[in-house]
């Protein structure tokens, strides 16, 4: 079992104190695996500016080690793709404020690794992801109703709101990548 040594219930924008402890593992988890000079990719400070990053570490009294600088040219390289998933978790949350700005960078920082979305944001399971998505970005979370998995769902998502069409088949259940898409995970 873990134990969240955060004394007080949370109060910002009145969030659950076990998605707290939830949200303060994950945080920490994609801090170290992705802001650190090995990572790859590198994406320093979630991609967050120092003020935003502060009033996150401060709210989840969370501790970073200085020395997680990279090659900001490693950076560079999935900056825009970063920005616009950024751009995409905030077109769809559902609660307004700090905690659903760091959330959207936690989640663009995530995608860009190479698990499962949900291991690449140190969570246990999918169902902790979903519990994230279902609180703070629940119109996602209810459009991915046949349960594709959710990185392939943002990027198709996102896709088909530029007009880009990436699927091989005129419907997913005719497409021969289905078994990639859907299913256990």
């Amino acid at each position: 079992m873990e134990l969240c040594l955060h004394q007080t219930q949370p109060s910002q924008e009145n969030i659950s104190f076990p998605l707290f402890c939830m949200l303060k593992r994950s945080f920490s988890y994609v801090l170290q695996r992705f802001g650190n000079r090995d990572s790859d990719p590198f994406i320093p400070s979630l991609g967050m500016s120092n003020k935003e990053l502060e009033k996150m570490l401060s709210f989840f009294s969370i501790s970073m080690d200085d020395s997680q600088g990279g090659s900001l040219g490693t950076y560079l390289e999935c900056y825009e793709e970063h920005k616009m998933l950024v751009e995409f978790f905030l077109r769809y949350r559902n609660r307004q404020g700090d905690m659903s700005l760091w959330i959207a960078h936690l989640l663009a920082t995530a995608s860009l690794g190479e698990n499962h979305l949900w291991q690449d944001m140190g969570l246990k399971n999918r169902d902790e992801l979903g519990s994230v998505l279902r609180a703070f970005f629940f119109p996602l979370f209810e459009a991915n109703k046949e349960d594709m998995r959710w990185k392939r769902f943002f990027y198709r998502k996102l896709c088909e709101e530029e007009g880009l069409f990436v699927c091989k088949a005129p419907n997913c259940k005719d497409c021969l990548d289905r078994p990639i898409c859907y299913g256990p995970e």
